[in-house]
């Protein structure tokens, strides 16, 4: 289960927001009204956050879903699950927007760009890919590491894209054209993380 709670009084908000299994990952919409929640009962669900109630029917995936995420106009949402898959929904009448986003292994992390255009993965494939939000069509090449891929972020500006991988490494790419840029980002053990400064200048 997931639960809301108010940040004024510590109380909780509404009605416990429960799954048949474990819950892996929770979003919010920009606009704060819902809250998506994925789980391991190989789904997604919307609740309102005001009062913790389900909004329609949940997402189906095959597999356990690890991440969800909204995009930044709210009307779209990613996710990502261990059947290889990512998926775009309609936030509005829950249905899939595209046909499903196809890795060789797990999608452990899904993202949007800033301006909504892109989604960005990550997955034990040893790739982080990036995609039309639209269409789900596939935008160059993978971003290729030694390791699993297991987050990945978008700097502020949309034009650089960070990746974080059991290989030990960060690496940071060209949103443009999928080169890397400099060296990778060397750590001495797995990155399970990886986030960028609000003004961009670090990550």
């Amino acid at each position: 289960a997931a639960r809301l709670w108010d940040t004024v009084n510590g109380q909780q908000i509404g009605n416990t927001l429960r799954h048949v299994n474990g819950v892996s990952a929770v979003a919010f919409s920009p606009d704060s009204k819902i809250v998506a929640t994925a789980s391991d009962d190989k789904t997604v669900r919307l609740w309102d956050a005001a009062n913790g109630n389900q909004i329609r029917i949940p997402f189906q995936h095959e597999r356990s879903v690890m991440a969800v995420a909204f995009s930044p106009d709210g009307k779209t949402v990613a996710t990502a699950s261990n059947d290889a898959t990512a998926r775009l929904w309609d936030a509005t009448n829950g249905k899939q927007i595209s046909n499903p986003i196809q890795h060789e292994d797990s999608v452990v992390a899904v993202t949007f760009s800033p301006d909504g255009k892109i989604v960005a993965t990550a997955s034990t494939d040893t790739t982080a890919c990036l995609w039309d939000a639209t269409n789900g069509a596939q935008i160059g090449k993978p971003l290729q590491h030694q390791g699993s891929v297991v987050a990945v972020a978008f700097s502020p500006d949309g034009k650089i894209v960070a990746t974080a991988s059991n290989d030990t490494t960060a690496c940071l790419w060209n949103v443009a054209n999928g080169q890397s840029i400099g060296k990778p980002l060397q750590h001495l053990d797995i990155v399970r993380a990886v986030a960028f400064s609000p003004d961009g200048k670090t990550v």
